[in-house]
């Protein structure tokens, strides 16, 4: 019996595809169960039309996962963690915090889609894969400061904006 697949059935075949059957088997177990239709032209027809749409959402979604990788891809987000002496964090960074970053920063990522094999609890630069979609995904820089490397970065932050202002007055 001549069949069209309306979902993927790893033994036999994809979405769309046209197989041939036994026929108690097309008529107990793929029919009523929606996977397959009758190969009729009336049946291929309404399946061509359903994939057609199927496939055009498709390539819209995609479209608009590669829009916002493109605005995403290199983004910068930095957390403070506390640490002990011999450099143990109390408490990690976690898609649930990267992902309210990412939302303060006016994007709508769901955490998840924010790939992470586990908490980030080291200091440094850590790339982090945001998953759009099943064939796009972008990658951010997440950096770990212990709050004593933040402390300093601040202090020399000020000291460098200071300085400009001393040059000023020394050449007056």
């Amino acid at each position: 019996m001549d069949v069209i697949l309306q979902e993927d059935y790893p033994s036999l075949g994809y979405v769309g595809d046209r197989v041939q059957v036994k026929p108690g088997f097309a008529r107990n177990f793929l029919i009523p169960r929606g996977i397959a239709v009758e190969g009729r032209s009336a049946n291929a027809r309404a399946l061509n039309h359903k994939l057609q749409i199927i496939n055009a959402k498709k390539l819209k979604k995609k479209a608009e996962a590669e829009t916002l990788a493109k605005k995403i891809e290199g983004l910068r987000f930095e957390f403070i963690l506390k640490m002990g002496e011999q450099g143990k964090s109390y408490g990690s960074v976690t898609s649930k915090e990267i992902e309210a970053h990412l939302r303060d920063a006016g994007f709508e990522i769901d955490r998840k889609q924010v790939r992470l094999l586990e908490p980030l609890k080291t200091t440094g630069e850590h790339k982090v894969q945001i998953k759009l979609h099943s064939e796009v995904s972008a990658a951010i820089v997440v950096v770990i400061q212990s709050e004593k490397q933040a402390r300093a970065a601040a202090k020399e932050r000020e000291e460098a904006a200071a300085a400009p202002a001393q040059e000023e007055n020394v050449t007056e």
